[in-house]
């Protein structure tokens, strides 16, 4: 587990934690172009979507993102034991602290393109809720925020992604999406709980976390699963946002120490029965395979976090690592050495791909036998890890 992790970090890190992202197609001079949201769907979905990587030929550059080294970062935390994981820890977390927003949206941090999806319009300008949890959770994981910084967090959250009743996904949405909603109310518990805020605004977090989970807890359906938000254009059950919704509750329950076990394990038990096929992860529940990094990360990820909880083996975590293991750049295969380049480039991507598994590869890592136990540094690894492309 170790060496795939190390040989992963090492791929990215080379390249400076920069690619290809499945939603850059806006970032060409077509997407400047593009002023309706059907041309910006249809341009974003295209390149998405290309059986061939059209980004060369449309002028979109690869970038590096601050949710991908903030993942990244997190991913490298639980190994610090090693100075060489720690080194890469501070230094991803490092740079991820400084892309923290400022002025209007102080503290909070956003995705370096615009997007465009069926519900929403959100321009690079503005703070989104995911990207401001994957970064905040990994520099609060390597304590690379300063108490200032956590506190203009804090306040951004309440002020620019809280709406009274729920956390938003952007400012400017209205709608509840069940997997942000919940990351908000994650982050919300965890800030209220670092000591360094005024108890005026640690309550508020609080109390918005509570709240957040109760409009969540609301929206399970019979089954036990969660759409991906509220409303007829939302209705869909995928595995890799199911996978946020559960580590994220549990997350905010146990800081807050509020009850969910049953939603929770019903929420399993679905995911479970419908978001595998085997130990191979499904994209949609109940549908075919649709193979996607960041979908069979998560479900790594979830497998690990499933083991560790007593809710299945440690070997079936093992069979779905083993099952989707074989497409990752960096691991010593490379599937399109002979046949299809299709979609070759969504699993480039650092914050679709290489971050994810990084995350699960080290939570895995430790849930197994002797995980717990003093990481060794990755064999012939230079603690400095400065070569050509590093993210510093």
């Amino acid at each position: 587990m170790l060496a795939l992790a190390d040989r992963l970090f090492r791929w990215a890190d080379a390249r400076g934690w920069a690619g290809p992202d499945p939603y850059d197609g806006l970032t060409g001079p077509l997407g400047r172009l593009a002023a309706h949201r059907v041309l910006r769907q249809a341009l974003l979905q295209t390149v998405k979507r290309s059986g061939i990587d059209l980004r060369p030929v449309l002028g979109i550059r690869p970038l590096r993102t601050a949710t991908a080294a903030g993942t990244a970062a997190g991913a490298c935390a639980r190994l610090s034991a090693s100075p060489v994981w720690r080194e890469r820890a501070l230094r991803l977390g490092r740079w991820t602290a400084t892309e923290q927003m400022s002025g209007r949206y102080a503290g909070l941090w956003r995705y370096e393109f615009d997007v465009q999806t069926r519900w929403a319009y959100y321009p690079a300008s503005v703070p989104n809720l995911v990207a401001t949890t994957f970064c905040a959770d990994g520099c609060l994981d390597t304590g690379t925020l300063g108490d200032e910084a956590v506190r203009s967090l804090a306040r951004g959250l309440l002020t620019h992604l809280h709406n009274g009743e729920f956390f938003t996904y952007t400012p400017t949405s209205g709608a509840l999406v069940h997997n942000a909603n919940l990351m908000g109310a994650a982050l919300a518990a965890r800030l209220a709980l670092t000591g360094v805020l005024p108890g005026e605004l640690a309550d508020r977090l609080a109390d918005g976390a509570r709240g957040a989970v109760e409009v969540s807890l609301d929206g399970q359906r019979p089954d036990g699963s969660w759409p991906y938000g509220r409303g007829p254009r939302l209705d869909w059950v995928d595995g890799f946002h199911t996978g946020y919704v559960l580590l994220r509750l549990e997350r905010t329950a146990t800081l807050l120490g509020l009850d969910v076990r049953v939603p929770l394990e019903r929420g399993v038990d679905h995911y479970l029965r419908n978001l595998f096929d085997g130990p191979l992860p499904r994209y949609f529940a109940g549908s075919r395979t649709r193979r996607d990094p960041n979908n069979d990360a998560t479900a790594v990820r979830m497998a690990a976090w499933a083991a560790e909880r007593g809710f299945v083996r440690p070997d079936f975590a093992r069979a779905v690592l083993t099952a989707v293991v074989g497409r990752y750049p960096g691991l010593g295969t490379d599937p399109w050495a002979k046949g299809s380049q299709r979609n070759r480039a969504l699993w480039e991507s650092p914050r679709w791909s290489a971050a994810p598994l990084l995350d699960a590869l080290t939570a895995l890592h430790a849930v197994l036998p002797g995980g717990q136990e003093e990481v060794p540094g990755p064999p012939h690894s230079d603690p400095s890890s400065q070569r050509t492309g590093a993210v510093s």
